[in-house]
């Protein structure tokens, strides 16, 4: 059978991303890397390009546009993101393998270096600068973990030797004053030299090629603006009522401090409490907000060290997409010094998103019946605003879904368990109020970064003048505001932070056209098993279907 076009990108996107392409299932890459050379990345985008020539249609077309503008980053960090997203992949999938591994460092070793050599005599950008120091942790702590776990003495000295590596390539990106990198360290940083990413040119590019954006930049603002409008004083109204219960300030601040107080949860308390909910709100929101396949398989773990830096909350992953066991891992971040969950509304709300929403998506896109093709299931760009749009609304039909049970007479099962729930930590109508604070709070959040994402990529505004203005129009506290938008999003590409509330909001839109519960149920289950398509592609499709219900 000849090779179609489907065949050759994901063969191209294999060879760009050998990790994901493992990641995935094709363990014939396990151990490798690519090489960002500048003969490696000129190559690539001469086969990205004749490849594109040939396109067949706008799924094929916008997933090699999307390969193409990732080739074209001009920055270094994210041959830092990609040494530890590579490691740890190997790491989840198979333990160590001392084999793998020494190969992958060995190619991380040579990754570096060519990296060094296009950024030697380039005039990097300071908060560029800020970016790349923020993943030296990040490769160091998973070096560290190799070193610990493996017995080879070669493995050992080779992390020693690409750690020491890492360091001097991070010290042509010095910041005087970086420290460790806190909110108040980088405050000061800039406080005393300007605020720049340079990306002014590559923005637009990047939105409408990374991510299938057709607004322009000062669109995309806009909209988020009105979006604040419509949902501030929901937020404001709900710290209302909250502060009422807890005789408290009525300020966000004040709320949420009792909220965390009130159930008093330690660090190395959340994964045990977040397995001991679990089971009770997969039942219900199988039920209830979206039908979920019986093979469904989920590992929820503590996110590591090296990887909080990037996964300030908590994250997903996907794994063995193309094999016939295909799982997904639920990262928990636990450390303190990150942004972690605090109370049971806030793991809940996150493991809607996290779980109910990303590994879900993974999960029946696989092994459901929307049979998405191969390049709908590769991770490129354009995974982002699919995944993190339907992620994100689905926190409102969970959220909608918890409240309606407050007038329904007769209960199922599943919604008397998860009432008992609700019961056990605090109340029907205390966790619903809580729940709700923490849908709407990172409403706001979302909204925010797509108006932080605007004006700092195009240097209409400075991030931390973008964060005051940000905490005095919203009440979000201005730490939460920095951590939720500049070191993991801006780090992983231009317009990303982008992604949750845009296609969110016309899923939204698509849905309030269905009024019946239960169409609503298969919409949101349709939404949710075809893959990462294209957002243009995801839309006219979701339309189409809510059209025919």
């Amino acid at each position: 059978m000849p090779r179609s076009l489907d065949d050759d990108i994901v063969g191209l996107w294999k060879e760009l991303t050998p990790s994901g392409a493992y990641l995935l299932g094709w363990d014939e890459y396990a151990g490798k890397l690519f090489i960002p050379s500048e003969q490696n990345i000129k190559e690539a985008l001469e086969k990205v390009r004749s490849l594109r020539r040939r396109a067949e249609n706008d799924v094929q077309a916008k997933v090699l546009d999307s390969m193409e503008i990732n080739l074209l980053l001009p920055e270094p960090q994210p041959i830092l993101d990609d040494i530890v997203g590579a490691i740890f992949a190997h790491l989840v999938k198979e333990g160590v393998d001392d084999k793998n591994l020494s190969s992958l460092v060995a190619a991380s070793s040579k990754a570096v270096d060519a990296t060094q050599k296009r950024f030697k005599d380039a005039k990097v950008p300071s908060a560029v600068k800020a970016l790349t120091l923020y993943r030296l942790d990040g490769v160091l702590e998973v070096l560290g973990s190799v070193k610990r776990a493996t017995k080879s003495p070669k493995l050992k000295e080779d992390c020693d030797r690409l750690a020491e590596k890492v360091k001097r390539f991070v010290t042509f990106f010095e910041l005087e004053g970086f420290g460790n990198g806190t909110f108040e360290e980088v405050e000061k940083v800039f406080q005393k030299q300007k605020f720049a990413l340079g990306r002014e040119k590559f923005y637009r590019a990047a939105l409408e090629a990374g991510f299938d954006y057709t607004e322009t930049p000062d669109e995309l603002e806009q909209k988020a603006q009105g979006w604040i409008d419509e949902e501030l004083p929901k937020y404001r109204e709900v710290t209302k009522r909250l502060a009422k219960h807890y005789k408290c300030e009525p300020t966000p601040e004040a709320v949420e401090k009792k909220i965390v107080e009130r159930q008093k949860l330690k660090p190395e308390q959340l994964l045990k409490v977040t397995n001991s909910i679990r089971r009770v709100m997969q039942a219900f929101t199988d039920e209830s907000v979206v039908r979920i396949n019986k093979k469904y398989k989920t590992k929820v773990i503590e996110t590591p060290p090296y990887l909080s830096g990037m996964m300030p909350t908590g994250a997903a992953s996907f794994y063995d997409t193309f094999t016939k066991k295909p799982f997904q891992v639920y990262f928990l971040t636990t450390d303190p010094k990150r942004d972690p969950a605090k109370s049971v509304s806030q793991l809940m709300q996150l493991l809607v998103h996290e779980e109910y929403g990303h590994c879900v998506n993974h999960s029946n896109s696989v092994l459901g019946g929307g049979k998405p093709s191969q390049i709908e299931l590769i991770n490129t760009l354009l995974t982002g605003p699919v995944t993190e749009g339907l992620s994100f609304n689905r926190e409102r039909e969970f959220l909608e879904a918890s409240q309606a049970l407050k007038d329904k007479e007769s209960l199922t099962r599943a919604e008397k368990d998860y009432v008992a729930l609700l019961e056990k930590h605090g109340g029907f109508d205390l966790l619903n109020m809580e729940l709700e604070f923490e849908t709407r709070k990172w409403r706001i959040v979302r909204f925010l970064r797509v108006i932080g994402d605007v004006r700092i990529n195009t240097g209409k505004q400075g991030l931390f003048e973008f964060i005051d203005w940000a905490h005095e129009r919203t009440g979000v506290p201005r730490n939460s505001v920095y951590y939720q938008l500049f070191p993991a999003h801006e780090g992983m590409f231009p317009g990303y932070a982008t992604c949750y509330a845009v296609v969110g909001e016309e899923i939204h839109e698509i849905e309030n056209t269905l009024t019946d519960p239960k169409k609503r149920v298969k919409f949101s289950t349709y939404l949710t098993g075809i893959g990462f398509p294209p957002r243009s592609v995801y839309r006219r499709r979701l339309e189409e279907y809510a059209a025919s219900l």
